[in-house]
């Protein structure tokens, strides 16, 4: 059988100058060994990106309908999942060597790169509102949550934000629909307060509830938008489903105690804003 012959001329004098003074990732000399292509892979695996659901919830009881589940992503295990990636096509002494000349290296770029996987995913037009990095990818641990629940399939656009300790934002790295109802979130930082929102499209005027019940708002100068605790009016309707705007303004009118309600008032009552749930670390 023909033996394939490697081109590039590794020799152990050299291999062993280049891992005792360990490459620069600016070093011009080695660039075209680490390709951006390949660190941007790399901070994908730091992501857990291609990782089979089943190696992040070895059963389904760990993530059963309707439940979230938070995480730290182990440095550790990943660190592993990448020396693993990296063994690719190493068949001989001579391979080892250089996987063990680059192999720091390109760890280091996929640090670097950790933010671009969700970069380069969001539109050009989008592109104005992306925040870029406040602090070094090596500065903060990476921490994340599994949700799984209707709400993932039915709001397609549903958003999340995270706080730390000291309630700065923290910085997302990855948001993927994992399937239908599942979905995963990782963010640069220990989460410590968690708010996951239905999409802004979701504001509109109607009821707060199926039984066309509205939480009456105060509209008092200082106050204005408050929920009224036990304060409450059903929209009444005729055969046709219309709305009876002026009895609604009446029965408005008789709980805020005014004798005219407004329609900038009556909008204000009848809005309703997109829903979230909150989450907030114990002892916090």
């Amino acid at each position: 059988m023909k033996r394939w012959k490697n081109d590039l001329n590794v020799t152990e004098a050299f291999c062993t100058f280049a891992l005792k003074n360990r490459l620069k990732e600016n070093d011009p000399l080695f660039a075209p060994f680490y390709p951006e292509e390949i660190a941007d892979w790399i901070a994908e695996l730091k992501l857990l990106k291609g990782v089979p659901l089943s190696c992040l919830a070895g059963d389904e009881m760990q993530l059963p309908p309707e439940s979230i589940r938070f995480f730290y992503v182990d440095e550790s295990w990943t660190a592993q999942m990448i020396n693993g990636a990296l063994s690719i096509g190493t068949h001989c002494t001579k391979a080892e060597r250089i996987n063990n000349l680059f192999v720091e290296t390109v760890r280091t770029l996929g640090k670097r790169n950790i933010r671009c996987p969700r970069k380069n995913g969001i539109h050009e037009n989008q592109m104005q509102f992306y925040r870029e990095k406040r602090t070094e990818p090596t500065e903060a641990v990476l921490t994340g949550f599994l949700m799984r629940s209707r709400l993932v399939k039915l709001w397609k656009g549903l958003e999340s934000s995270a706080v730390d300790r000291n309630g700065a934002k923290l910085d997302i790295l990855r948001m993927d629909q994992l399937s239908g109802e599942i979905m995963i979130c990782i963010y640069q930082g220990e989460i410590a307060g968690l708010q996951v929102k239905e999409p802004k499209e979701g504001l509109r005027f109607g009821a707060h509830e199926n039984n066309r019940v509205i939480r009456v708002r105060d509209v008092k100068p200082g106050n204005e938008g408050a929920i009224l605790s036990g304060k409450t009016v059903q929209i009444t309707a005729n055969e046709q489903g219309r709305a009876d705007i002026l009895e609604l303004a009446g029965a408005l009118g008789e709980i805020l105690e005014t004798d005219r309600v407004s329609s900038a008032e009556l909008a204000m009552e009848l809005i309703v804003a997109p829903g979230l749930a909150e989450f907030q670390r114990e002892g916090e």
